[in-house]
Protein backbone atom coordinates (compact mmCIF):
# COMPACT_ATOMS: atom_id res chain seq x y z
CA UNK A 1 0.00 0.00 0.00
CA UNK A 2 1.22 3.59 -1.32
CA UNK A 3 2.07 6.03 1.79
CA UNK A 4 -0.52 8.39 -0.18
CA UNK A 5 -3.37 5.94 -0.38
CA UNK A 6 -2.17 4.83 2.97
CA UNK A 7 -3.47 8.65 4.09
CA UNK A 8 -6.38 8.94 1.80
CA UNK A 9 -7.95 6.16 3.01
CA UNK A 10 -7.33 6.01 6.43
CA UNK A 11 -7.45 9.46 7.15
CA UNK A 12 -10.94 9.69 6.38
CA UNK A 13 -13.42 9.13 8.72
CA UNK A 14 -15.91 6.63 7.16
CA UNK A 15 -13.08 4.11 5.88
CA UNK A 16 -11.61 3.86 9.69
CA UNK A 17 -15.26 3.48 10.86
CA UNK A 18 -15.84 0.59 8.53
CA UNK A 19 -12.52 -1.09 9.81
CA UNK A 20 -13.65 -0.77 13.01
CA UNK A 21 -16.88 -1.67 12.55
CA UNK A 22 -15.43 -4.75 11.41
CA UNK A 23 -13.37 -5.48 13.71
CA UNK A 24 -16.26 -5.15 16.37
CA UNK A 25 -18.63 -7.66 14.72
CA UNK A 26 -15.59 -9.32 13.73
CA UNK A 27 -18.15 -11.99 10.99
CA UNK A 28 -20.40 -9.30 9.20
CA UNK A 29 -21.89 -8.29 5.81
CA UNK A 30 -22.38 -4.91 3.79
CA UNK A 31 -25.21 -3.84 4.72
CA UNK A 32 -24.17 -4.20 8.86
CA UNK A 33 -21.36 -1.89 7.91
CA UNK A 34 -23.31 0.53 5.76
CA UNK A 35 -25.80 1.45 8.92
CA UNK A 36 -22.99 1.54 11.46
CA UNK A 37 -20.76 3.98 9.65
CA UNK A 38 -23.76 6.41 8.36
CA UNK A 39 -22.95 5.51 4.72
CA UNK A 40 -24.77 5.02 1.27
CA UNK A 41 -24.44 1.36 0.43
CA UNK A 42 -22.43 2.23 -2.38
CA UNK A 43 -19.43 4.24 -0.96
CA UNK A 44 -19.61 1.43 1.50
CA UNK A 45 -19.23 -1.67 -1.10
CA UNK A 46 -16.57 1.19 -2.69
CA UNK A 47 -14.17 1.30 0.54
CA UNK A 48 -14.78 -2.36 1.32
CA UNK A 49 -13.29 -3.40 -2.19
CA UNK A 50 -10.16 -1.38 -1.54
CA UNK A 51 -9.55 -2.80 1.87
CA UNK A 52 -9.90 -6.54 -0.17
CA UNK A 53 -7.52 -5.27 -3.02
CA UNK A 54 -4.95 -4.01 0.21
CA UNK A 55 -5.02 -7.52 1.93
CA UNK A 56 -7.14 -6.01 5.22
CA UNK A 57 -10.25 -7.78 4.52
CA UNK A 58 -11.89 -11.02 2.48
CA UNK A 59 -15.31 -12.15 1.39
CA UNK A 60 -16.84 -15.63 2.13
CA UNK A 61 -19.86 -16.64 0.32
CA UNK A 62 -21.82 -18.74 2.65
CA UNK A 63 -25.10 -19.68 0.95
CA UNK A 64 -26.91 -16.39 -0.45
CA UNK A 65 -24.62 -13.85 2.35
CA UNK A 66 -21.72 -12.27 1.50
CA UNK A 67 -19.93 -11.93 4.43
CA UNK A 68 -16.25 -9.46 4.91
CA UNK A 69 -13.84 -10.41 7.76
CA UNK A 70 -10.95 -8.72 8.82
CA UNK A 71 -7.33 -10.82 7.52
CA UNK A 72 -4.16 -10.80 10.13
CA UNK A 73 -2.98 -7.70 8.33
CA UNK A 74 -6.37 -5.81 8.62
CA UNK A 75 -5.86 -6.95 12.56
CA UNK A 76 -2.83 -5.27 12.60
CA UNK A 77 -4.08 -1.95 10.92
CA UNK A 78 -6.76 -1.93 13.61
CA UNK A 79 -4.76 -2.82 16.56
CA UNK A 80 -2.84 0.28 15.20
CA UNK A 81 -5.70 2.31 14.70
CA UNK A 82 -6.90 1.82 17.84
CA UNK A 83 -3.21 2.91 19.60
CA UNK A 84 -3.33 5.57 17.44
CA UNK A 85 -6.70 6.52 18.94
CA UNK A 86 -5.79 6.23 22.20
CA UNK A 87 -2.19 8.43 21.44
CA UNK A 88 -4.65 11.18 20.41
CA UNK A 89 -7.27 10.56 23.97
CA UNK A 90 -3.77 11.44 25.65
CA UNK A 91 -3.29 7.44 27.32
CA UNK A 92 -0.19 6.24 25.72
CA UNK A 93 2.28 5.62 28.28
CA UNK A 94 5.08 7.10 25.93
CA UNK A 95 3.50 10.58 26.51
CA UNK A 96 4.96 10.75 30.14
CA UNK A 97 8.58 11.24 29.79
CA UNK A 98 10.29 11.65 33.37
CA UNK A 99 12.41 15.07 33.82
CA UNK A 100 15.60 15.41 33.42
CA UNK A 101 17.86 14.19 36.76
CA UNK A 102 15.24 12.07 38.53
CA UNK A 103 15.99 9.33 40.22
CA UNK A 104 15.85 6.19 37.59
CA UNK A 105 14.14 3.92 40.21
CA UNK A 106 11.23 6.52 40.58
CA UNK A 107 10.95 6.54 36.92
CA UNK A 108 10.54 2.74 36.52
CA UNK A 109 7.58 3.08 39.06
CA UNK A 110 5.96 5.78 37.21
CA UNK A 111 6.06 3.63 34.33
CA UNK A 112 3.97 0.91 36.61
CA UNK A 113 1.94 3.30 37.39
CA UNK A 114 1.04 4.55 34.13
CA UNK A 115 0.85 0.81 33.01
CA UNK A 116 -1.96 0.27 36.11
CA UNK A 117 -4.02 3.06 35.15
CA UNK A 118 -3.98 1.91 31.33
CA UNK A 119 -4.99 -1.46 32.08
CA UNK A 120 -7.63 0.11 34.61
CA UNK A 121 -9.35 2.44 31.85
CA UNK A 122 -9.12 -0.85 29.77
CA UNK A 123 -11.25 -2.77 31.96
CA UNK A 124 -13.02 0.14 32.94
CA UNK A 125 -14.06 1.01 28.98
CA UNK A 126 -14.35 -2.56 28.31
CA UNK A 127 -16.61 -3.54 31.14
CA UNK A 128 -18.91 -0.30 29.97
CA UNK A 129 -19.60 -1.22 26.89
CA UNK A 130 -19.89 -5.05 27.14
CA UNK A 131 -22.36 -4.72 30.62
CA UNK A 132 -24.30 -1.65 28.58
CA UNK A 133 -24.90 -3.99 25.25
CA UNK A 134 -25.47 -6.91 27.40
CA UNK A 135 -28.46 -4.86 29.13
CA UNK A 136 -29.81 -3.23 26.12
CA UNK A 137 -30.06 -6.42 24.60
CA UNK A 138 -31.51 -8.23 27.69
CA UNK A 139 -34.48 -5.67 28.08
CA UNK A 140 -34.95 -5.59 24.32
CA UNK A 141 -35.23 -9.62 24.79
CA UNK A 142 -32.92 -10.42 21.75
CA UNK A 143 -32.71 -13.63 20.49
CA UNK A 144 -29.38 -15.38 21.40
CA UNK A 145 -27.84 -15.42 17.62
CA UNK A 146 -27.97 -11.11 18.12
CA UNK A 147 -26.40 -11.31 21.62
CA UNK A 148 -23.79 -13.89 20.28
CA UNK A 149 -23.14 -11.18 17.58
CA UNK A 150 -23.14 -8.55 19.60
CA UNK A 151 -20.93 -9.51 22.76
CA UNK A 152 -19.29 -11.80 20.88
CA UNK A 153 -16.49 -9.23 19.02
CA UNK A 154 -15.49 -8.42 22.33
CA UNK A 155 -13.63 -11.74 22.94
CA UNK A 156 -10.45 -10.79 21.74
CA UNK A 157 -9.85 -7.53 23.81
CA UNK A 158 -11.33 -9.82 26.48
CA UNK A 159 -8.27 -12.23 25.91
CA UNK A 160 -5.70 -9.27 25.31
CA UNK A 161 -6.38 -8.01 28.65
CA UNK A 162 -6.32 -11.81 30.46
CA UNK A 163 -2.71 -12.14 28.63
CA UNK A 164 -1.35 -8.86 29.51
CA UNK A 165 -2.54 -9.55 33.11
CA UNK A 166 -0.99 -13.11 33.17
CA UNK A 167 2.45 -11.96 32.62
CA UNK A 168 2.35 -8.99 34.97
CA UNK A 169 -0.70 -9.77 37.74
CA UNK A 170 0.39 -6.16 39.44
CA UNK A 171 -1.38 -4.62 36.90
CA UNK A 172 -4.89 -4.98 38.36
CA UNK A 173 -6.42 -4.31 41.72
CA UNK A 174 -9.29 -6.03 43.58
CA UNK A 175 -11.95 -3.75 41.64
CA UNK A 176 -10.61 -4.25 38.34
CA UNK A 177 -10.44 -8.28 38.97
CA UNK A 178 -14.37 -7.89 40.15
CA UNK A 179 -14.86 -6.16 36.68
CA UNK A 180 -13.05 -8.69 34.88
CA UNK A 181 -14.85 -11.64 36.34
CA UNK A 182 -18.22 -10.06 35.31
CA UNK A 183 -17.19 -9.62 32.00
CA UNK A 184 -16.23 -13.32 31.75
CA UNK A 185 -19.31 -14.27 33.07
CA UNK A 186 -21.58 -12.26 30.33
CA UNK A 187 -19.49 -13.39 27.79
CA UNK A 188 -19.36 -16.85 28.75
CA UNK A 189 -23.51 -16.64 29.38
CA UNK A 190 -24.39 -15.07 26.25
CA UNK A 191 -21.47 -17.69 24.48
CA UNK A 192 -23.54 -20.83 25.60
CA UNK A 193 -27.16 -19.62 24.77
Amino acid sequence: MTKEYAEQLFLQEKPTLALLAIWSFQKTYASVITKEINSTFAHTTKILSKMEEHGLVKFTVEGRVKYVELTDHGFRVVDALKSLIMAIEGESPESVEGSEGDDPDAQETEASEDEKKLTRDHINRLHEQIVSTYDDLFKKSSEPQEMKMKIGPFSRDIQLLLNSIEKNEDLIDDEGLDKLSEIQNIFDTVMKQ
